[in-house]
């Protein structure tokens, strides 16, 4: 799908092992720190005197997949000797395959750079395991000014330079790519490319250098003349389409109801599209994302669609952020920005009707109290006698209380269910049919 704000995502194992994904997809979802003691997912390499860090917030690129997502690392272009991290994923190799590395950058400061008259420092490479060596590196160095900054490509060691120097202190989305075929292999990079369904003439192509057999590591590296900069929104693939991801959305938005939230989205166009599934966390935490549903998608479309999703499921206030995993027909998969929506406190008793009504032979009954007391919540027939009882104990502050009644013993008829705490009294109708 090509014209929706998200990422992808597949919904059952089965889907999971016939759809591709990316080989790696990394939003440094881990707690503040020093990357490798947060997660096993990298490992120090080279290793040096200054560690690469986690540090909150995140980079945001319009249109990027993995835009503005959990937090991001920091390189220490005045790093004394060299530190890196290494990442493994499937190795790759043979003739006709392209590996793809998309990432944002944030270069933040050039003064730790060689110059431009210099050679530059490389930051970024994709790794042969267990060997030194490097492919498809990326170099910096200082621009005109320390304001600006170049990025050059090198098959193994020697760099090819980017026409146009850069600015310091903006996002921009690389994709580097290395491409095994029979002759000599090639490198490419791309800076800021258009999202387009094929493969855009790239900004910078090298084929001098020697051959890997394979690859199967990125690694990102820092020393004392690689800059200031700040890495996020990794994804390593075998497909243009898996790795910078074109995306687009033209609403996502969170509405709080009195019982929860409410997710609204539109879509422009719609290209094999089959659904979304929503997802929630709390805006604290750093775990993983909770699946709260699925909503079909309309698969192909030309005109304007717009899809709603509401989260009824909060029982404890607080802010919660929403995003949506996308799944396309054809196995493509995207994930959208994320919403905030605040949940607070009831303001007032609730006693909300039961569901379904009528029923058959159960249905779910829900209250919440404005302030903590000892509730209780009956059920009577038409004669007045009581059938069950369902709560009758302690209710807190601002948490629904969601609690089913189970007629199958019962006679078909009408039934009454009665709130009571403190002086306060409410009665609601249901009816069973069988």
């Amino acid at each position: 799908m090509r014209t929706i704000y998200m990422c992808i995502f597949i919904l059952s194992s089965l889907l999971t092992s016939v759809l591709p994904q990316p080989l790696l997809e990394e939003n440094f979802d881990y707690d503040i720190g020093i990357l490798t003691s947060v997660t096993t997912n990298w490992t120090e390499s080279p290793v040096g005197s200054t560690d690469i860090e986690v540090l909150s917030g995140s980079l945001s690129f319009t249109g990027y997949s993995s835009n503005n997502i959990a937090n991001k690392i920091v390189l220490d272009g005045g790093a004394s000797g060299r530190s890196g991290i290494v990442r493994t994923f499937a190795s790759q190799s043979g003739n006709g395959t392209t590996l793809y590395a998309s990432f944002l950058l944030n270069v933040s400061s050039t003064l730790d750079m060689d110059t431009i008259t210099s050679d530059g420092d490389r930051f970024f490479n994709f790794k042969v395991s267990g060997s030194t060596a490097n492919r498809a590196s990326i170099f910096v160095k200082q621009g005109s000014t320390s304001l600006k900054f170049q990025i050059g490509l090198a098959k193994t060691s020697t760099p090819d330079w980017y026409s146009s120097e850069l600015d310091v202190n903006s996002v921009y989305l690389i994709v580097v790519a290395y491409v095994f075929q029979s002759g000599s292999d090639a490198v490419r990079l791309w800076i800021n490319p258009s999202f387009s369904d094929t493969e855009p003439t790239p900004d910078i192509e090298q084929a001098t250098g020697t051959d890997p057999s394979s690859l199967e590591e990125i690694q990102y590296r820092q020393g004392s003349a690689s800059g200031d900069m700040e890495i996020d929104g990794i994804r390593v693939a075998t497909s243009w389409s898996e790795a910078p991801l074109p995306v687009e959305l033209t609403s996502f938005t969170a509405t709080v109801l009195s019982k929860g939230v409410q997710l609204t989205w539109q879509t422009a166009t719609e290209v094999n599209n089959y659904g979304f599934e929503v997802q929630r966390r709390t805006s604290q935490s750093a775990g993983d994302w909770a699946v709260l549903g699925f909503i079909k998608g309309n698969g192909n479309s030309s005109s304007p669609k717009s899809y709603s999703f509401t989260d009824n499921s909060l029982t404890v206030p607080g802010k919660y952020l929403y995003r949506l995993k996308q799944l396309d027909t054809d196995g493509k998969l995207e994930y959208s920005q994320t919403v905030e929506g605040e949940y607070t406190l009831p303001l007032k008793y609730g006693l909300a009707q039961n569901y379904p009504n009528p029923f058959n032979p159960s249905t779910k009954i829900s209250f919440a109290i404005p302030k903590t007391s000892y509730v209780s919540l009956k059920v009577y027939n038409v004669l007045g006698n009581q059938t069950a009882v369902l709560f009758n104990g302690t209710a807190e502050t601002g948490k629904t209380y969601d609690l089913f009644f189970d007629g199958s013993s019962l006679a078909s008829g009408v039934y009454y269910y009665i709130l009571e705490s403190g002086e306060k009294t409410e009665v609601k109708k249901m009816i069973l049919l069988k």
